[in-house]
């Protein structure tokens, strides 16, 4: 959506939540505005963003809009994973979830087929434990146990990812091969992982279906995607999905690499400072839905960073091409103000055949430790540790090579994290 006819959408947006939810008509009056005073885009900047803090204390009964409850027709619950914090229960219309999916996998052709008209792909999700709501970490629950109402298949692994044991690795294995999937829903460092164990097993993952994979949860690395790719082969599908629990997807991969961020079903705004970024310059994205009728979002502040990078994509799809950066809370700060982000880490180091994974901390002086687990038989790049210091300079940096690295207490496993960050961002 562009133009005139995206603003008077947000417009009827604002004035619907307003209207509607307590929450966001306590937000606006607090702030001495009504619906009425948002004339333009400019005048949207007025209002000021909503966050996770809001709804998470605000729901479900102020934010919910009125006429609706959690057990009304089609409302689907989620709980975040709890990267910034405590989870984040929320609730969605499914048909609203299945049309922002529909328009972010739509700019991948190679993803076409999927959905071709009476086929309802066959699922399973290998992600963090605390990105599904069923049991699946402690490996003891059965198919059927971890099976959710659409019919995913939810793969077990442990909360912490290379505790998994190998017969825990084993069953996730012998469980695609079982359910026969059309569609591999993973994190990507979590499948790189069981990729690496595939092969060590002399194990394949495929299926009597054609295989896709869509990646997402957290930033899926030029490490994880070089283990992913070349595992995999270049006849499967894989594309990396932008989204959260709470609002589904953000947007996704074209078939040419570049990712595309979701303008048609939501407004979306890159901002810095409180004010809109410049093509080229990264920015927080901020998203209002629209159509929303059961919980509304005005100018919510997704913690998500990324750089609106202008220009026609030769895909052929109209929607923005965005370079993704990484959570605030994440990235490294330098002592001039300025800050590295976990994408423009991630440039840095590249595909690096010589790693299976890497984690880059910042702790609360400033330093930085750059570890990695060594793939087998490999022999290190020399030439990563200053490549590392020049990105970071003036912070020291370390980098040490690892047989383990824990994942983060949401279970998920962040490849760049900043202690600084993340009690600023608190």
């Amino acid at each position: 959506m562009t133009g005139r006819a995206t603003f008077e959408a947000v417009r009827e947006e604002i004035a619907y939540a307003f209207d509607n939810t307590v929450f966001f008509r306590r937000h606006m009056e607090a702030h001495g505005l009504r619906p009425e005073d948002i004339k333009d885009a400019g005048d949207l900047l007025r209002i000021p963003p909503t966050s996770k803090p809001h709804y998470r204390r605000n729901f479900p009964a102020g934010v919910l809009a009125r006429g609706y409850t959690l057990s009304s027709a089609h409302v689907m619950r989620f709980q975040s994973s709890g990267t910034s914090g405590d989870r984040l229960n929320s609730a969605v219309l499914s048909y609203d979830l299945a049309r922002r999916q529909a328009t972010a996998i739509g700019v991948n052709r190679r993803f076409d087929e999927l959905w071709r008209p009476g086929n309802r792909p066959r699922i399973c999700r290998f992600a963090p434990p605390n990105c599904s709501d069923v049991e699946c970490a402690t490996g003891f629950s059965t198919m059927k146990d971890r099976t959710l109402p659409d019919g995913t298949l939810v793969l077990t692994v442990a909360h912490d990812l290379l505790a998994t044991p190998e017969w825990q690795v084993v069953k996730a294995l012998d469980e695609i091969e079982l359910y026969q999937p059309d569609l591999l829903v993973v994190d990507p460092t979590h499948f790189a992982f069981l990729t690496r164990w595939a092969r060590r097993l002399g194990r394949g993952i495929t299926s009597p279906r054609p295989l896709h994979v869509v990646c997402g949860y957290t930033l899926m690395t030029r490490v994880a995607r070089r283990q992913i790719e070349t595992f995999m082969g270049p006849r499967c599908p894989i594309g990396d999905m932008l989204g959260m629990s709470e609002l589904g997807y953000l947007g996704f991969e074209c078939h040419l690499g570049r990712r595309h961020i979701n303008d048609r079903d939501f407004y979306v705004e890159f901002v810095e400072d409180g004010e809109p970024v410049e093509e080229g310059r990264p920015g927080e994205l901020y998203v209002t839905t629209v159509d929303d009728g059961l919980v509304p979002r005005i100018r919510y502040a997704t913690g998500d960073w990324f750089t609106p990078v202008g220009g026609a994509c030769a895909c052929g799809s109209d929607l923005p091409v965005v370079r993704v950066e990484g959570r605030v809370t994440h990235m490294i700060r330098l002592p001039d103000g300025r800050t590295v982000t976990p994408g423009a880490l991630d440039a840095v180091v590249g595909d690096a055949p010589w790693i299976d994974l890497y984690k880059l901390e910042q702790d609360r002086t400033g330093a930085c430790v750059f570890r990695y687990v060594p793939a087998a038989g490999s022999t290190p790049d020399e030439t990563l540790a200053p490549r590392l210091t020049r990105a970071l300079a003036p912070n020291p940096v370390r980098v040490e090579a690892v047989d383990y690295l824990p994942c983060e207490r949401s279970g998920k496993f962040q490849s760049c994290v900043s202690h600084l960050s993340a009690e600023g961002g608190a």
